[in-house]
């Protein structure tokens, strides 16, 4: 009981809930926009393939349900990457606050744009793929007005600004996670807080997470977040205070 009082916060946000991203991303496709397109191949369940990553994908409904779970979780994942640059109160006399800061600033970017990134490109796409799928099999809509949708959600997809891939939201909160793992690495380990293998596991989190969140980057990075945690925790020790 002592020790979930003391690591319970870092237990979660660091560990728990990184672990439990890391298993739905393995159900999160990619590699579909070219070919065969996104709609085409988001409307529908699909068989697993090498060349999509994903383990399986059970259609449009799972795109909605899987991006429901993963925007609270990411924001969780968030709070636990603010923790470990002493956001919320840790041992005085911590040296190089400025890469604290410059790691804090990013992980609110990384927050923000991921949650509007998921809410456009996974919430609002899964349900309107499924509500188009529903009203065509019913005739409200027909073939052609249906295709209409689909290309318009297509060219969304790849919008510049906010398309799911290469958009500046995407690449903004990309590049942002990226820029807090490397800041918050340094920050612990010029103040003796975290090993070196803790420290190449946070970069490689934060680069990982940065390429992709979908399979088979996602599952990668947070599992190299979740063993980093696990490390600093098994020492018994606050993980911003090793």
């Amino acid at each position: 009981m002592n020790y979930l009082r003391k690591h319970g916060f870092a237990l979660l946000s660091l560990v728990i809930a990184p672990l439990m991203l890391a298993g739905i991303e393995l159900f999160h496709p990619a590699h579909f926009t070219a070919d065969p397109g996104m709609s085409d191949f988001l409307s529908q369940p699909q068989r697993s393939d090498p060349h999509f990553n994903a383990i399986k994908y059970f259609g449009p409904q799972w795109w909605f349900l899987m991006h429901m779970i993963q925007t609270p979780l990411v924001v969780v994942v968030s709070f636990g990457l603010l923790f470990l640059t002493d956001s919320f109160g840790g041992r005085e006399g911590a040296r190089f606050a400025p890469l604290a800061w410059i790691s804090r600033v990013a992980i609110v970017v990384f927050m923000t744009y991921y949650t509007v990134l998921d809410g456009i490109g996974g919430i609002g796409l899964g349900r309107g793929l499924f509500v188009l799928n529903g009203m065509h099999e019913s005739g409200a809509l027909t073939a052609a007005q249906a295709e209409t949708i689909r290309f318009f959600f297509d060219r969304m997809w790849v919008d510049p600004w906010v398309g799911g891939i290469g958009s500046f939201i995407s690449l903004t909160g990309s590049w942002a996670v990226f820029v807090a793992a490397v800041s918050a690495a340094a920050y612990l380990r010029l103040n003796r807080k975290a090993s070196w293998l803790e420290v190449i596991l946070l970069i490689g989190f934060g680069w990982e997470l940065q390429v992709a969140h979908a399979s088979y980057h996602g599952p990668v990075a947070f599992s190299l977040l979740a063993i980093a945690a696990a490390l600093h925790l098994s020492r018994q020790d606050p993980l911003t205070h090793a």
